[in-house]
């Protein structure tokens, strides 16, 4: 536990809540990802809110979950940090049970919450795994969350969104840490001069001319980590675009490598700031897909650990949790 957290942390519990806290659930809000390959195609029209995808869809999307070995990790990570956030936030006595739901795969955020029902759970406080809020992603998850209440016919069960945590100091401390682990593993290979891509995932551009904040969420993380790690030449990117056929939010990985290439060969770190867990967007879109393009171009591309169960992210959640209880 770092010092500046440890001494807010026994502070507050011990001394600002001289009333106990009844049963109070904190409900970890994530996109979810299939099992098993057999399960794409369920999973897709989950996406797609009952659609059918195309044959062709299927096999492309089976083919990357080929590739990083025929599941995702996402579950059994997020439910080890759930696990670790629950004991963390318990360890002076709290009386607090953490939960994970996900909106496009079980366990469902609708089964979560009549789980939470029967588990005599007072109050919520629902924090999507993304810390950078978009209507486009965030308040989809939150709104998945309303219908559960409807679907399990729940009208007395107290429900905290948490919006936004982009740039939570505790969370900052994660990816400097991860961003100087690797820059570590780099100039033991004798690279100093190293360019660093941020990214996030892409939405359509439209949200954002109708007033979606994400582009000024993302920047608030980008800035608090170089502020810290002052990187030798760095980029904004978004990854990920989806395959409906609108505009998405730029500029791509691919161009921004392109942009770097013109430079010469270089060798590049990415920093997937909007993604706190290994999933296929990381362990195939850039350990696979963004490795190879980065090598056409004669450029070695390498990222930074995933924050997944850092102690460093376990604060910051934990944190995150306490700055809403109080």
């Amino acid at each position: 536990m770092s010092k500046r957290w440890s001494t807010w942390f026994t502070n507050t519990t011990m001394n600002e809540c001289s009333e106990p806290l009844g049963p109070t659930a904190v409900l970890l809000l994530a996109h979810g990802a299939p099992s098993h390959v057999d399960d794409i195609p369920l999973y897709l029209k989950n996406i797609r809110g009952g659609t059918e995808s195309s044959p062709e869809v299927i096999q492309l999307i089976r083919e990357r979950y080929e590739a990083i070995g025929g599941s995702s990790p996402l579950l059994e990570i997020t439910q080890n940090q759930a696990k670790e956030v629950e004991r963390f936030l318990n360890q002076n006595g709290g009386n607090f049970k953490v939960y994970v739901g996900m909106r496009n795969w079980s366990p469902y955020i609708s089964d979560v919450v009549g789980q939470m029902v029967k588990d005599g759970i007072e109050r919520v406080l629902a924090l999507c795994l993304a810390p950078q809020y978009s209507t486009w992603s965030t308040e989809r998850y939150f709104n998945a969350l309303n219908d559960a209440q409807k679907k399990n016919s729940v009208t007395k069960l107290p429900i905290q969104f948490i919006s936004t945590w982009a740039n939570q100091p505790s969370l900052i401390d994660a990816f400097v840490e991860r961003y100087n682990q690797a820059m570590d593993r780099m100039r033991e290979k004798g690279h100093e001069e190293v360019h660093t891509i941020f990214t996030v995932h892409s939405i359509p551009a439209e949200s954002t001319e109708l007033g979606d904040p994400y582009e000024e969420e993302y920047d608030r993380t980008v800035q608090a980590i170089v502020e810290r790690v002052q990187p030798f030449r760095w980029y904004k990117a978004y990854q990920s675009q989806g395959m409906i056929p609108v505009p998405w939010l730029g500029p791509t990985v691919e161009n921004t490598l392109d942009r770097i290439a013109r430079i010469g060969s270089k060798p590049v770190l990415m920093v997937p700031v909007g993604f706190v867990s290994d999933h296929i967007e990381i362990l195939y879109d850039i350990d696979i897909q963004f490795a190879q393009y980065a090598e056409s171009k004669n450029l070695k591309l390498y990222r930074t650990e995933s924050l997944n169960c850092s102690p460093l992210f376990i604060e910051a959640l934990a944190a995150v949790v306490w700055e809403h209880l109080l």
